[in-house]
């Protein structure tokens, strides 16, 4: 499921595809997309993001993954670089992104405190 989202499939689509491939219903499908806020986080080890950034994050790894597929078996020099420059760039990506729910979290802190006239330097 994770896969097929980074990939950008639509939830429909990989619902259709997972439940023949599997041989399921496509209830069932619908309700690991329903407690993925439970499973996702421990099975890649993300502290608490919330339910929006799950898809941003899948997305993001499998950009690098992609990437790290075409370092290993492209043999032009610059492909190489290129591929290694995604990965690069995914893998800030994905720092952004898993730190941002904490970012937004004291912004938010701060907006309420300057609403209740407490001094914040």
């Amino acid at each position: 499921m994770l896969k097929l989202e980074g990939l950008g499939f639509s939830q429909a689509e990989i619902v259709n595809e997972l439940s023949q491939k599997n041989a399921c219903s496509k209830r069932g499908v619908y309700k690991d997309f329903e407690t993925r806020e439970s499973w996702q986080p421990v099975l890649q080890c993300v502290v608490k993001p919330e339910a929006v950034l799950l898809k941003v994050v899948n997305r993001y790894e499998q950009i690098y993954r992609q990437a790290s597929i075409r370092l290993l078996t492209f043999e032009n020099e610059l492909a190489q670089l290129g591929a290694l420059n995604i990965m690069l760039k995914a893998n800030a990506l994905l720092n952004e992104t898993a730190v941002l729910p904490e970012v937004l979290g004291r912004l938010k802190d701060l907006e309420e405190k300057a609403s209740k006239g407490v001094f914040v330097p």
